[in-house]
């Protein structure tokens, strides 16, 4: 197929694009400020600019644009070939921080959503949101539309609910993929941008953060990155089975704080946090320089060490499939094993298992 893809130079979309050229289709990628794109392992793939004719089998052009523009700000030539040439546009374009402002949250990740829509409206659609537009809400989470009255944890999620909303109200033939928390391909924990949550693990993993709020019921739906892409594909690949559904690109199995705890406390240089029952915990008692992290890093990941989703699997599995390899201790401690090997995370005190 020739492909749109939006968000290519992303943690998803670089990989999603090397797995695409692979498969043989035609990718044109929208790029902006960042326009090399690098797949998981590190490859940097080969990609020209788009000059109004579309790539051949297997080839990616590089096509200059804005999601929060009107027409994503190109010419009108252009908007015409890619109505009458692209088969299927992919958007995982979205800004994920936590900490983002509202304005920003409805620029990309909303009129985003839109201006793609609108640009190229004959297309058929596959959205990338998350899994957490589920919001506050706990237990089985079905592959659903939000509900009308869903509370969110945060702006993010909220902004995400809104594009799904887009999607379904634009009457497309359309699909609606929810990744949870994206981490490292299982095998050897590769990533190639460390982003999001990383951000957050490093802090923790390092011993800056020392003590964090968590439900003993809390669960961590970490998904490796090559079950997101392969699911991802799995739907371009099998699109008459896929079109109109939403679809969970989850673990299918979440963890719990203590394990990312036990995960990390295997090695011996690295400091595993404590879990304290909310109720317990008081950022006044932290010390200065934690406290100071803790407001402006963990605060706005802490609520996903206090909620429970279940998110149901079964569209993935019957459209291809595909079920996730286990996210258990030992590919928690290939992830951090490759943080470590990419010096990302610091080896903080010397380690006795380097004592002969």
């Amino acid at each position: 197929m020739n492909i749109l893809l939006t968000g290519a130079t992303g943690t998803i979309g670089g990989e999603l694009t090397a797995r695409l050229l692979a498969a043989g289709h035609a990718v044109v990628a929208l790029v902006r400020k960042t326009r090399d794109i690098y797949a998981n392992d590190g490859r940097m793939l080969p990609a020209g600019d788009f000059a109004n004719v579309m790539p051949d089998a297997g080839c990616v052009s590089k096509l200059t644009g804005d999601v929060t523009l009107r027409g994503l700000g190109l010419d009108e030539a252009t908007i015409a070939l890619l109505g009458r040439q692209i088969d299927l546009v992919i958007h995982c374009a979205a800004t994920t921080d936590f900490n983002a402002s509202g304005a920003v949250y409805r620029n990309v990740n909303v009129r985003g959503v839109f201006n793609v829509l609108e640009t190229v409206p004959r297309a058929r659609f596959l959205h990338v949101s998350t899994a957490y537009v589920c919001g506050l809400k706990d237990g089985r989470i079905a592959e659903a539309p939000c509900a009308a009255d869903q509370s969110f944890a945060n702006g993010y999620e909220r902004s995400k609910a809104a594009g799904e909303a887009l999607v379904l109200a634009a009457g497309r033939r359309a699909v609606i993929a929810r990744p949870s928390i994206v981490v490292g391909a299982h095998d050897d924990g590769s990533f190639h941008r460390f982003d999001s949550f990383y951000q957050l693990f490093r802090l923790i993993a390092e011993g800056h953060i020392t003590r964090l709020p968590a439900a003993p019921e809390a669960t961590l739906d970490f998904v490796p990155i090559d079950h997101v892409v392969g699911g991802l594909t799995d739907i371009v690949g099998h699109w008459d089975k896929a079109e109109g559904k939403i679809i969970h690109l989850t673990s299918g199995a979440a963890i719990s704080p203590t394990m990312l705890a036990e995960a990390i406390g295997l090695f011996d240089q690295l400091d595993p946090p404590e879990f304290l029952a909310p109720e317990m915990f008081g950022v006044q008692e932290l010390p200065e320089l934690e406290r100071r992290l803790y407001t402006h890093v963990a605060a706005f990941y802490a609520s996903y060490f206090q909620r429970c989703p279940d998110f149901g699997t079964e569209n993935l599995r019957r459209i291809s499939g595909r079920t996730c390899p286990p996210v258990d201790l030992a590919a928690l401690e290939r992830m951090i094993e490759h943080c470590i090997k990419s010096s990302f995370i610091r080896d903080v005190r010397p380690s006795s298992k380097a004592i002969p």
